[in-house]
C-alpha cells in the first residue's frame, strides 16, 4: 500500500486553468477545421456527381442544342450584355462581402 500511495501530493502548475483552456480552444479549433474540410470535400463531391449525372442523362441534347445555337449568327447578340451583367454582379458580390465581413470582424 505504501508503494502505491504517493509520498507527497502532486501539485498543479500555477497556470493550470490557462493551459487547460488553451488546450480546449486548440482542440475546438482543430475540430472546426476538420468539419470545414469535410464540408468542402462533400460539396465538391456532390457537385461533381451532379454534373456527371446531368451530362450522362442529357449531355447529347445539350450538345445538339449548343451546336444549333452557335450555327446562327444572331446567337451572340446577348453575349456582351450578359458579360456586363456578370461583371456587375461579381463586383457587387465582392463589395457586399467585404462590407459584411468588415462589420462582423469589428464586433
Amino acid at each position: 500500500m505504501k508503494a502505491l500511495a504517493p509520498e507527497e501530493p502532486r501539485k498543479l502548475p500555477s497556470n493550470f486553468p490557462y493551459l487547460t483552456m488553451r488546450r480546449i480552444k486548440e482542440e475546438q479549433r482543430l475540430e472546426e477545421r476538420r468539419l470545414h474540410v469535410i464540408a468542402i470535400v462533400t460539396t465538391i463531391a456532390v457537385s461533381l456527381a451532379g454534373i456527371v449525372a446531368i451530362l450522362f442523362f442529357i449531355g447529347d441534347a445539350l450538345w445538339h442544342s449548343l451546336v444549333s445555337v452557335c450555327s446562327q449568327s444572331e446567337a451572340f447578340a446577348l453575349v456582351l450584355p450578359t458579360l456586363f451583367c456578370l461583371l456587375f454582379f461579381a463586383l457587387a458580390n465582392h463589395w457586399l462581402f467585404r462590407r459584411m465581413h468588415g462589420e462582423n470582424s469589428s464586433q
